[in-house]
């Protein structure tokens, strides 16, 4: 079965004509062509540091039109101030949108009490994932679960959704997020699922509760350490990462540990899909590392920031598998940015270094940096 099909298997499962099975079989047709692993880059590629901080954990990162960057800065990971900050000319972060969102004071829905993930498009919309949780140890801030949308050229907020806590079980983290197609689509870390938010009628599902590629099955390692929570047992996170399709036909999603997988959207804003069509639908898409980040180019490639090596992966629209750095300096690499003109921007988070996933202790390296990798000028693989 060729890969044109697959437009005629969707209209018949919409019809009712598929069976239940053939989720399996629409994975089987888009992983048939294993990805090529190219030799690692050489020379690899050159790394800038853009700015650092010698009093902030940056864990995500994306730049705005008119060049700030914009930081998540969780509270778990020893931040105190904004959640969600931009940087001055002196590299300082400034609550954003404005103050009044960071404060504490601010009633939960009208605040970010815990930005979990952050997903910038090109027409300058924000979006932007609460969990509610400062600790994830401690339930959510009553009201505080939300969806918040935020127009960057005009730095208002657009619109909130409050995720239901019928959505969520006891345990539960909103981790990440992706928007496309009307619809938000939410893992969930703590107990592992997904959460699907039809934006213009806030209709909310939890689907795929516990399905094996969205649950972690191996420890982190970073260094050759396993991560250990406070109580010193092994650290586990369930679904933490998301890219999507420019298209949004596409989600591409992991546990922390590995591996990526890719899903159609179709199986998660079709009511009418089955559990079993939903567990079936992922196909692995490529035996990575752990990863602190999957970002997907305007060009189509998508690059893996692994943090057990602190090295940067590209896998190529072509399938092509491929190594382009490796540097110490990369420890943690999060969640990235990469802008239209070439420029892959990195935060080094060091998140294996703070208390939640170090047994308790705090052993973060300051400075941490932000750094810069110019992808849009590197060579073709070579074989």
């Amino acid at each position: 079965m060729h890969a044109n099909s697959l437009p005629a298997i969707r209209r018949l499962r919409h019809a009712g004509f598929l069976p239940a099975c053939a989720a399996l079989l629409l994975g089987a047709v888009q992983g048939a062509h294993a990805a090529k692993p190219a030799p690692p880059l050489n020379p690899p590629a050159v790394v800038e540091d853009v700015v650092s901080s010698t009093t902030s954990v940056w864990d995500r990162v994306a730049v705005l039109a008119d060049g700030r960057l914009l930081v998540e800065l969780p509270a778990w990971a020893g931040n105190t101030g904004p959640g969600l900050a931009v940087l001055d000319s002196g590299g300082n972060p400034q609550p954003y949108p404005d103050s009044t969102w960071n404060d504490p004071a601010t009633p939960a829905q009208k605040r970010l009490v815990a930005p979990a993930d952050i997903q910038l498009l090109p027409d300058g919309t924000l979006w932007v994932l609460d969990s509610g949780q400062p600790d994830p140890a401690q339930p959510p801030v009553p009201n505080g679960p939300k969806i918040v949308k935020i127009d960057t050229h005009t730095g208002q907020v657009v619109q909130t959704w409050a995720i239901d806590p019928a959505t969520l079980r006891p345990g539960s983290r909103p981790a990440t997020m992706r928007v496309a197609r009307g619809h938000a689509f939410i893992g969930d870390s703590g107990i592992p699922a997904m959460i699907v938010v039809r934006l213009d009628n806030n209709r909310q599902r939890r689907l795929m509760e516990h399905t094996p590629s969205l649950t972690a099955g191996q420890p982190i390692t970073v260094d050759g350490r396993v991560m250990t929570t406070p109580t010193g047992h092994t650290a586990i996170v369930n679904i933490s990462q998301m890219e999507i399709s420019p298209d949004g036909q596409w989600l591409y999603f992991e546990p922390l540990c590995g591996p990526v997988y890719k899903l159609d959207t179709d199986l998660l804003v079709d009511p009418a899909v089955t559990p079993i069509e939903l567990e079936e639908g992922p196909t692995l898409w490529y035996k990575t590392p752990a990863l602190g980040g999957i970002t997907l180019a305007p060009d189509g490639t998508l690059y893996f920031n692994d943090v057990s090596t602190s090295s940067i992966f590209r896998l190529m629209p072509d399938r092509v598998y491929q190594k382009i750095v490796t540097d110490s300096r990369l420890h943690w690499p999060g969640g990235s940015f990469a802008t239209r003109d070439g420029q892959l921007y990195i935060p080094a988070a060091q998140l294996d270094r703070t208390a939640p996933f170090n047994g308790g202790h705090n052993a973060v390296q300051w400075p941490v940096h932000i750094y810069r990798i110019n992808v849009g000028s590197l060579p073709p693989p070579k074989f």
